[in-house]
C-alpha cells in the first residue's frame, strides 16, 4: 500500500529539518511527542540524523519514503538518515510516543574502526537496510523497548558518566536488529521521487513568507502542473494548498507564542497577505482568534 503523506514543541518539522538536535559534542535529542486532534500532524520532513521510536500508546501511520505504515502501541520505529517521514493521526484519536533523534557519529560512524566501517556506516549511507517497524510480535521488539526505556532513564537523571552508557546502549541497538537486516532496498524510481519530493518540500519551506505557484513546484519535479498535483496529493497525503497553509499556520502559531510578534508581523512573516482570510483559517484551526491566542501569552 505505497503512497505518501502535534505537538507544540516540535510541531514545525517539515522538508530538511533546520533544527539541531543535541549538540556537536553529544548530537542526540529525545522528543516526546503527541498526535491529537488539535494537532493531528508531524509534516513530512527530512533529516541527516537517525531517529529511533517507541508508540507509547495510541495508533497513527507513519509515512516512510513514500510508504504507509500503520503503527500502534508497542510498535518501535527505526529511521535512517536522510529519509523522508511523516505522521499523521486517525480522527478522534490519540497517539503518545518517545523518540531520539542522534546522529550517526554519537554510536561512532564517523571513526575508522571495524564497527564503524562494518555495521554503523553502512547503516548511514542505506548500504544496509532494516525494517522501518519492528511490531510487537517480532523477536527483537521487546529488546528494543527495554533500550529505549533504558536510554529514557538516563536522559533525564543525567547521572554522572551516562553519556558512556547511552552511547554503549545505541551500539547495542545496532547489535539487536543486525541479523534482521533486509536484502531488498528501495527502488531507484521510488528513490528518485523521494528525492524529488524533498527538493520541493524545501522550497516551500524557504519561500513561505511569498507567493508560492504550482507551476514553479511542478517545474521543480520535472512534471506538468496536474501530474504534480496528483503526485503531491499521493505522497503527503493532502493538497499542496492545503500543506501550504497548514505549514503556514503552524508558524503563525509559533510566531504568536513566541510573544515577539504582532498580529500582523506573525501572518506576513507566514506568509498570510490577507488578514481576513488569515484570521478564518487560524480560527478553524485553533479554536481562537490570532489576537485571544497573543493575550494567552502575555
Amino acid at each position: 500500500m505505497c503512497a505518501d503523506m502535534d505537538l507544540r514543541d516540535r510541531s514545525f518539522l517539515m522538508k530538511r529539518e533546520g533544527v539541531r538536535h543535541g549538540d556537536r559534542l553529544f548530537p542526540l535529542e529525545k522528543y516526546d511527542v503527541v498526535l491529537s486532534e488539535e494537532f493531528p500532524l508531524v509534516p513530512a520532513h527530512w533529516h541527516e540524523e537517525a531517529e529511533f521510536t517507541w508508540i507509547r500508546s495510541g495508533s497513527c501511520v507513519y509515512h516512510i519514503d513514500l510508504c504507509d505504515y500503520p503503527v500502534g502501541e508497542g510498535d518501535v520505529i527505526l529511521l535512517p538518515p536522510r529519509v523522508l517521514h511523516s505522521a499523521g493521526s486517525f480522527p478522534e484519536s490519540r497517539m503518545v510516543s518517545e523518540s531520539f533523534v542522534f546522529h550517526m557519529n554519537f554510536p561512532g560512524a564517523g571513526g575508522s574502526d571495524l564497527c564503524s566501517m562494518k555495521y554503523l556506516r553502512p547503516f548511514a549511507n542505506r548500504e544496509v537496510q532494516f525494517p522501518y517497524v519492528f511490531s510487537p510480535g517480532h523477536s527483537v521488539n521487546p529488546h528494543l523497548r527495554d533500550l529505549m526505556s533504558r536510554l529514557s532513564k538516563l536522559y533525564e537523571s543525567q547521572e554522572e558518566g551516562y553519556e558512556l552508557l547511552m552511547k554503549s546502549l545505541f551500539l547495542e541497538l545496532f547489535y539487536r536488529i543486525w541479523p534482521f537486516r533486509l536484502q531488498k532496498t528501495a527502488s531507484v524510481s521510488s528513490r528518485e521521487q523521494s528525492e524529488k519530493l524533498k527538493l520541493v518540500l524545501d522550497y516551500i519551506d524557504l519561500h513561505l513568507e511569498s507567493p508560492i505557484a504550482i507551476s514553479t513546484l511542478a517545474e521543480i519535479c520535472c512534471f506538468s502542473e496536474s501530474h504534480f498535483m496528483r503526485f503531491f496529493k499521493t505522497h503527503v497525503g493532502m493538497t499542496c494548498t492545503e500543506y501550504i497553509n497548514a505549514l503556514r499556520l503552524e508558524r503563525a502559531w509559533q510566531l504568536l507564542q513566541s510573544g515577539r510578534y504582532s498580529v500582523i508581523d506573525a501572518a506576513f512573516s507566514s506568509g498570510f497577505h490577507n488578514l481576513s482570510y488569515f484570521y478564518r483559517v487560524f480560527k478553524k484551526k485553533y479554536h481562537m482568534t490570532p489576537k485571544e491566542a497573543l493575550t494567552q501569552v502575555e
